[in-house]
Order: C-alpha cells, then structure tokens, then sequence
C-alpha cells in the first residue's frame, strides 16, 4: 500500500486540456476591450451606413438640433459606461472565478445602440428636411405677397382712371344741364312776350270802345283803324299760335334730349365694365349678317374655336374683337364696336387667312351654340 503510494506520488501529474475559469476571463476581458473604448473620452464611432449628408447641428432652424445632439450623446455615454461595465464584470469574474459574461449578449446590446444612433442621424436628415421645405413655403409666402400688393397698386391705378372718366362725364353732364337751363329761361322770356301781347290788345280793345263813342266820321275811321287792328291782332294771334307750338316743340325737344342723355349716360356706364362691353359685342354680332358666313363655314370645317377679347389701344371705347379658328386650316377676326357714337357698319370683317403662322393664339373663351350664335364661355 505504502509502495503504490510513493509511486503515485512519483509519476508525473498531466495537466487538464480544459481552461479554467481565469483562462476564460482573460479572453474575456481581451474581446471586450477591442469591441468598447476603454478611453471614457473616446467617443463611439458613428455606424459606417449613417446618412453622410446629415445635418450640422447649428444649420436646423427649428430648435430641435440640440435636443438630438444630446439624445446622441446620452446613447454614446450608455454605450461607453455599458463597456465600462462589462470591464469590471470581466475582472470581477476573472479575480473571483464567477461566470463567464455573455458575449454574444454585450455584442447584441452594442448593436441595439449603433441602430438607435443609427436612427438618431435618420431623424437629424429629417428635420433637417422639414426645416428646407418651411424656408421654400416662406419664399414661396414671399413672393405671392409682392405679387398681391402689385395687383393691388394696379387695381387702385385702374380705380383712379374710372374716377377721373367719370368726373369728365358729371362735367359733361352738368354742361348739358346748363344748356337745358338757358332754353327754360328762354321759354320763360318768351311766354313774358306773350303776356305783354295780350296787355297790348287788352288795351287796344278799350281804345276801340273809347273810340266808338265819337263822331261817325270818327266811327268810319275807327271801323278801318279797328280792321287794320284785327287785322295785326289775327297777326299777333297767329304769331301766338307758332309761338305756343314752338314752346312745345321746345319742351319735347328738352324732354327727348333729357331722356337721350339719361340712356347715353346709362350705356356708357354700363360699357366701362370690359365683361358687359364683351357681351355687347357678341350680341351685335350674333345680329349681324356675319353670324351666316360662320355657319357656312362651320358646315364644312366642323365648330371653331372662338376668341373674344377687346382691342388693345387708348381708345375708350375699344372695339371687341371676336377671331374664329376651324382646326389649324383657317381663321376670320372681325370686330363689334357696341359704342354709342359709333357709324356704321358697327361689325365687319377685320382679318381672315389661311396660315395661323402670323396669328396670336389664345385659348377658347367663348364658343359656338346649337342655334349657332355666340356665346361667351366654355
């Protein structure tokens, strides 16, 4: 028994193939002080797919860069204090031979904060974006506002020229009103004439009664003298009779050019609206003899497409301006002047051709009815 003992005790012990739990532990602690920053101050590395165009954090002019920068930031320091953390879990079990960490855990929780760093730098190219599309809405804000106060300077340009038309027009008008007041005041001159008249004969008459009281031979030349008196009161009385249809003459005449200036005034005003005067010239057209050589031609080329515009000039009271078009081959323009002092003929054929070359095309504003007369709109 002592012989197989000291024998044991001779032969040499074999070491075992397994390492213990101090092996392990180092092997540890050499993986994850390659795979975390041992350094506090090293910053983790951002992941090699995060977006390379990612906003600057002082270029994001809505405020909420800061806030993200120090989400990042919060992730990193987890991240780092997580390695500090499987440091001292690895010396820890290296010194007292606890268990072995992990690894593939550690490497999991490491690369759920690269995903959400990753997903940090998403949501910084996104705002970033949001921040470029709101300066784009505020240029484009901008520019609708200038064009706006431009519209309104042109508005309140054309609302000066109707006011100074439509003092011109009340200075015509009262310029009329003076002339009807110097006819009255004429008719009232004259109706004075006629009163005197009357006082004349009224005192003729009493001479004749005063003379009929004398001699006969006073009573014969009295007779011839109150013949010749007749004779000129006949005068006088027709004279009074022309005078008295002339007065009324006058009064119609006042009447009828009062009426006239109300109507003139009234379709002027009516005109000086561009709509009303465009569909004034389509209704003396569609009343004209020219809506049959439409026709005419719209049974062999088909409907054409109908422009109305008024004409560009000075003119006050710009004609309208109506240019037919059937399908690219040919086109007609003629014009309707709907004014009050214009001649004849008020509609006529303006231009017609056979190329569109030299023609300023318009889109449609108007067209052609199943009665076939024009009518405004599409």
């Amino acid at each position: 028994m002592e012989e197989r003992d000291r024998r044991e005790a001779e032969e040499p012990r074999e070491e075992p193939n397994e390492p213990d739990a101090r092996e392990i532990a180092d092997v540890q602690a050499e993986d994850d002080t390659a795979s975390v920053p041992t350094d506090a101050t090293a910053p983790i590395d951002a992941p090699t797919d995060a977006p390379t165009d990612a906003p600057a954090m002082d270029d994001d002019p809505t405020g909420e860069v800061p806030v993200t920068e120090a989400l990042v930031r919060d992730a990193r320091e987890d991240a780092e204090s997580d390695g500090r953390g499987v440091e001292r879990g690895a010396e820890d079990e290296a010194e007292g031979g606890a268990e072995v960490a992990d690894l593939n855990e550690v490497r999991r929780r490491l690369g759920a904060k690269d995903r959400h760093i990753k997903e940090l730098y998403n949501e910084l190219a996104g705002t970033k974006l949001a921040a470029d599309e709101a300066g784009a809405r505020l240029g484009a804000g901008e520019v609708r506002v200038r064009d706006l106060e431009e519209e309104r300077e042109r508005l309140r340009e054309r609302v000066r020229e109707f006011e100074e038309e439509e003092r011109v027009r009340r200075r015509r008008r009262e310029g009329q009103d003076r002339r009807a007041a110097r006819l009255e005041r004429e008719i009232e001159r004259r109706e004075d004439d006629i009163r005197r008249l009357e006082d004349v004969l009224a005192r003729r008459e009493e001479e004749m009664s005063a003379y009929g009281q004398e001699t006969q031979g006073v009573v014969s030349r009295k007779d011839m003298a109150l013949e010749d008196a007749l004779r000129r009161v006949e005068g006088l009385e027709r004279d009074l009779e022309e005078r008295e249809d002339e007065v009324v003459n006058l009064k119609a005449t006042i009447d009828q050019m009062r009426v006239e200036i109300d109507l003139e005034y009234e379709l002027r005003r009516r005109m000086a609206d561009p709509a009303n005067r465009l569909r004034a010239g389509i209704d003396l057209f569609n009343d004209s003899e020219h809506l049959r050589e439409i026709g005419q031609v719209s049974r062999s080329l088909g409907r054409p497409e109908v422009y109305v515009a008024l004409e560009r000039g000075e003119s006050d009271e710009p004609p309208v301006i109506l240019t037919f078009t059937w399908g690219g081959v040919t086109w007609r323009t003629y014009a309707a002047n709907p004014g009050v002092a214009v001649q004849e003929p008020r509609v006529y054929l303006q231009d017609a051709g056979e190329d569109l070359s030299g023609v300023d095309q318009e889109d449609s504003n108007a067209h052609v009815g199943s009665g076939g007369r024009v009518t405004l709109g599409l």
